[in-house]
This record gives structure tokens, C-alpha cells and sequence, in this order.
């Protein structure tokens, strides 16, 4: 299947070494030649209006995936229909900003589908307070979703010391960064770490109320210095954990 061909190629490069090591910056030149096969990053369309929100700022974080590990990760974004199981299985790893405005029966079986073949969803919240004014009900309006999507999974809260959060760069407090609307603290969103997708004993996909996106995209300005490198660092522990975990 093509999730499970596109795992395999993440992993024979992890295996050679060329995916978890920093220090191999140092070979300069040569880091390229242990780049292998491409990866793609897509982007979930839905029915919502926002689906593509901030997409322009998608190669930010896919360029600091480049110069932070060796994945010859595409700089570009591309789009995973919904509605088009085709279009999905080309990824192994798939973002969005939400999965509840997919109604149709054809979108949910597609989705379910695609997770059921190894595929990895990251579901990242909007923060806009706007679209989201209350963390917890876009939450639950996520796992009830899935619920619906894949029936046999199980969201739940992951622990602060889910390997997820040392798979690449270390988070010793085991909780992910905050970017938060209009950069006014909210500890309705803040309470929030990270949360696990589990089907048949793997990880399927991680929901965040963490504003990641917001945060690589430079969408909310007066954030701390810093803060979206830390965002893009959690996104690529997020990736690597996607591929290599149970594998």
C-alpha cells in the first residue's frame, strides 16, 4: 500500500542513520547525498471554508524539516482530497485544521480508510477565538468525528513522557508550545498537551489545540521569541514519532 511503501522509505533512511542525527550537519555537501527518496507534505481539503487557511506558510516549517534532519522533504504543499481516497494514499503524513465539517459518507470512509492503511493524521486547531471559542467543544467535535470515521479508535491524553515529545528534539517537560489568539495567555488552551489517535496498537494521529500552524506561519505576532521554532521542533517530533513508532 502506498502509506506502507512510503513508511518503508522514511525508515531505511532512519536506519542508515540519516534522519535522527544533528551532528551530520557537519558532513556539509554530503548530507545531500543521504537525503533518499522525497516526502511530501499534504494538507487535508474539507468542506470548511478555512481549510487552506495560513497554507502559505507551509513551506516555512517543510524547509526547517530540511535543514534540521535529512529528510528530502518537498518544500511545497500539496492537497489530500477528502473526497479522493487517490489523492489521500499518496502520503503518508497529512495535516489538517479540523475533520468534523466532513459529512459526507464517502469523505468519512475515504478518511477511515486511509488510516486504516498506516496513513498518520495531524489534526491542529485553529485558535482563532473566532472560529473556535471553546477549546474543549472543538475538541470533542474532533474525537467525535473520528468516532464516526474509525469506529475501533481511541483518543486520549499522552503522557508527559510519551516518547512523541523526545523522538528528535526534547521537550523535558513533556508538553507542547502555545501559541495563543492575539498572543493573550489562555489557560483554557494552555491545559491542553497532546493527544493521542490509537487504532490496532499504533498511533494513528495526534490532535493539538496548539495553534502550530499559527505559530510557523507567523500568524500571531508578539509571541515570544523563538516560539516558532519550538512550534516547527514539535511538528518534526511529531512526523518522525508518525513514521518510526511501532515500526
Amino acid at each position: 500500500m502506498m502509506n506502507e511503501i512510503s513508511r518503508a522509505h522514511f525508515l531505511k533512511l532512519l536506519l542508515a542513520g540519516a534522519v535522527l542525527a544533528p551532528r551530520m550537519a557537519a558532513l556539509g555537501g554530503g548530507l545531500n547525498e543521504l537525503r533518499g527518496d522525497r516526502v511530501g507534505w499534504a494538507r487535508l481539503k474539507t468542506p470548511s471554508q478555512w481549510w487552506n487557511r495560513h497554507a502559505e506558510g507551509d513551506p516555512t516549517p517543510m524547509q526547517f524539516l530540511r535543514e534540521n534532519t535529512t529528510l528530502n522533504i518537498l518544500s511545497k504543499w500539496n492537497v489530500a482530497d477528502a473526497e479522493d481516497l487517490d489523492s489521500l494514499t499518496r502520503f503518508p503524513f497529512i495535516f489538517t485544521q479540523e475533520i468534523d465539517s466532513i459529512v459526507s459518507a464517502r469523505g468519512r470512509s475515504n478518511l477511515g480508510e486511509y488510516l486504516r492503511r498506516s496513513g498518520f493524521l495531524l489534526i491542529d486547531t485553529c485558535i482563532n477565538a473566532g472560529i473556535n471559542p471553546s477549546p474543549d467543544a472543538c475538541l470533542q467535535r474532533q474525537v467525535a468525528a473520528l468516532g464516526e470515521v474509525l469506529p475501533r479508535s481511541k483518543v486520549a491524553l499522552l503522557p508527559s513522557t510519551h516518547g512523541i515529545y523526545r523522538s528528535h528534539f526534547q521537550f523535558a517537560a513533556g508538553k507542547p508550545p502555545h501559541t495563543f489568539h492575539n498572543s493573550v495567555f489562555d489557560e483554557r488552551w494552555n491545559r491542553h498537551g497532546l493527544y493521542g489517535v490509537a487504532l490496532d496498537g499504533r498511533l494513528a494521529g495526534v490532535i493539538t489545540l496548539s495553534g502550530l500552524q499559527c505559530a510557523w506561519a507567523h500568524a500571531v505576532p508578539g509571541m515570544p521569541v523563538g516560539h516558532d521554532v519550538a512550534c516547527m521542533q514539535m511538528l518534526a517530533n511529531i512526523y518522525i514519532y508518525a513514521m518510526t513508532a511501532g515500526s
